[in-house]
């Protein structure tokens, strides 16, 4: 039996998000963010009916918002 470490301090990334919930964690309307994915080019994944936001490219985003901010 294989024995790996886990580390479980470090708050695991969701893989994919949907929009509202992508939305709601940014702090923008669903209206205004579906903008921001359009004007900011984030990359969406579509499966079945529903868009994703990968989780890696929310948090990409997230960072070049707040440099921008400084």
């Amino acid at each position: 039996m294989l024995s790996q470490s886990v580390d479980r301090s470090a708050p695991k990334t969701k893989m994919f998000m949907d929009i509202p919930t992508a939305a709601s964690l940014a702090g923008f309307s669903l209206r205004h963010f579906r903008r921001i994915i359009e004007e900011d080019a984030i990359p969406i994944v579509q499966i079945g009916r529903k868009f994703f936001i990968l989780g890696r490219d929310f948090e990409t985003w997230e960072s070049s918002k707040k440099s921008r901010k400084n």
